[in-house]
């Protein structure tokens, strides 16, 4: 065993900034929220490289006092607190002390600021720990922070960060939340000396939102609530359905004005809108919560975003309940009967699975042989013989093959079809495309047209879809594939992957497909007929390109022992 030692001052250093600071992302947060306590009205930030390079951010705060610089980058200097009975009081979003400190240890820094009472300001620059004496500097009153080089002393860490695609998609995650619950503030952000984001001052969040995701207003309700006691208020802004996600990034929670993250909480929102949009689709909500600050625990995590609520379930199922009377009224007419509201007890998967299948290979232990050769062939036999028999939900078809039925998801399975159409035309080198009367325009968010520019416009067009950016915030589509019907859905599926670069064709064709149209479209004998041969002759009919089952078979068996026949 290797004899126990002491680390080193530096080493201790090195080691606990990388708690606070994991990614140019952590940077942005700690110094946003230092503009925002200084009391900023306009903050800039630009970045080069992902952050890698450089990250600066200029605001016009209060502004740091000469004296103050020689205390700034020590560990644990704050003014946002004296004594540990403090952190259940604090307001501030920083208060620790370890932002500039954890910064400077891994990166370069220079540092000038100026109050309003101050001649000039001042400048101090510090790398690997060594500091400069402050020096006169011309600015005008507030601060400029610049970190050059991030980990360039932690090369292992260094070799770790994404590409900078990535990392500039973590920092645009990191600056939406304060940019919409600081709706008041301007905010800019560049990268590579390419706007990103420029945001003036705005006269509420839902502007705010709107200028940030390009949301149509009428999807966007407010509701607000507050508990007879006066310990809870809450704000909630939500999309309605017309409004989908392919990622839960448009999912903002706010407690006692900081960005912040409860699962338990999440999950409850999203669960009330499961059962009202697609699979795979997520929807848009911010969530304003206020309760007594010594109702929470901000100091569990570094970075102070995962907190601890107490009455955590009683707030999760008010915001719930709160959830439900907007989307009911926005879904009321459309919706007559639902799962909650039927008198029938629900069964569990678990008492009848022996007596259905989902005819999907290797999933369903009842029937560990579907594999077989020959049971692919009587399946593939009996459900080319079947009889359609109708439309059922909206979604499902019904065939009756005499001693069974088949339910059909037929958007699983127009899915299927599009992407085995697609994929085949790929390898013989000439997807067919449709060339546009008038090209159609698609609004993007900054994201999106962040990542179009950055080569998913190439992978596009490798898919048959010819794009031009249009302006600032829009794409042109000139020509598209065939075999996709919903064009805007299929390029922000795909436009929503980061690594869109990187993957292969066969996973950018599974993204477009997701825009398959056949759910609630009412089709004809013909047209089901059309679409049961057509899944017949893939590849792999039984499921749709992401794994889900196209196809139930239940048993002519199953049926009469519900009747107890």
């Amino acid at each position: 065993m290797k004899k126990i030692h002491l680390l080193s001052d530096e080493t201790i250093s090195r080691i606990a900034a990388g708690e606070v600071i994991e990614r140019p992302a952590s940077v942005v947060k700690e110094l946003i929220e230092n503009s925002i306590d200084a009391g900023s009205t306009r903050i800039s930030i630009e970045i080069k490289q992902a952050g890698k390079t450089l990250i600066k951010i200029k605001d016009d705060g209060s502004g740091i006092e000469k004296e103050d610089m020689d205390y700034i980058f020590l560990r644990h200097a704050t003014s946002k607190i004296n004594i540990f009975e403090d952190l259940s009081r604090v307001h501030s979003l920083g208060f620790r002390g370890e932002a500039l400190y954890s910064i400077a240890s891994v990166s370069e820094v220079f540092l000038r600021s100026k109050t309003s009472s101050s001649e000039h300001g001042w400048e101090i620059h510090i790398r690997d720990g060594k500091k400069s004496q402050p020096k006169p500097v011309a600015l005008q009153f507030g601060t400029e922070i610049e970190v050059h080089n991030l980990f360039f002393n932690l090369p292992v860490r260094k070799k770790f960060l994404k590409s900078d695609a990535t990392e500039l998609h973590r920092i645009i995650e990191v600056f939406i939340p304060y940019a919409i619950l600081f709706y008041e503030k301007s905010f800019t952000l560049t990268h590579n000396k390419k706007d990103i984001f420029n945001l003036k001052s705005d006269t509420s969040i839902t502007n705010r939102i709107k200028n940030i995701f390009n949301f149509n207003p009428e999807f966007i309700h407010e509701i607000t609530y507050k508990a007879i006691d006066g310990s809870i208020s809450l704000r909630l802004i939500l999309g309605d359905i017309n409004i989908k996600r392919t990622k839960r990034d448009a999912q903002f929670l706010f407690v006692n004005n900081r960005p912040v993250q409860c699962a338990g909480i999440s999950f409850a929102v999203n669960n009330v809108y499961r059962s009202l949009m697609p699979p795979e689709s997520y929807p848009f909500f911010s969530i304003f919560i206020d309760i007594p600050p010594q109702d929470i625990d901000v100091n569990i995590h570094p970075t102070k975003r995962e907190i601890k609520i107490k009455n955590e379930y009683v707030i999760a199922e008010i915001i719930k309940q709160q959830c439900k009377e907007v989307l009911n009224k926005e879904i009321a007419p459309k919706q007559v009967f639902t799962k909650e509201n039927s008198a029938q007890p629900e069964q569990k998967l678990s008492d009848t699975s022996e007596n259905y299948q989902i005819i999907f290979p290797g999933t369903v232990a009842s029937n560990p042989g579907i594999q077989d050769e020959n049971r692919s062939k009587i399946f593939r036999e009996k459900f080319y013989g079947s009889r359609f028999v109708g439309n059922i939900m909206g979604v499902y078809l019904v065939f009756d093959a005499d001693d069974r039925i088949y339910i059909v998801d037929q958007h699983a399975a127009h899915e299927r079809i599009t992407f085995e159409k697609l994929l085949n035309q790929a390898r013989d080198g000439k997807i067919k495309v449709q060339q546009m009367l008038v090209p159609i325009t698609i609004p993007l968010t900054t994201q999106e047209m962040l990542i179009w520019q950055d080569g998913a416009n190439l992978r596009l067009e490798e898919i048959g879809f010819q794009t031009t950016k249009w302006d600032e915030k829009t794409i042109a589509v000139y020509t598209s594939p065939v075999e996709i019907n919903n064009i805007e859905i299929a390029i922000k599926n795909i436009l929503s992957d980061t690594s869109i670069n990187i993957i292969s064709i066969e996973d950018i064709l599974k993204k477009a497909c997701r825009s398959s149209t056949m759910a609630n479209e009412k089709l004809s004998e013909i047209e089901a007929e059309t679409l049961k041969k057509s899944l017949l002759s893939c590849e792999n009919p039984l499921t749709c390109p992401h794994g889900r089952p196209t196809i139930v078979e239940i048993e002519k068996r199953f049926i009469e022992k519900q009747f107890l026949r």
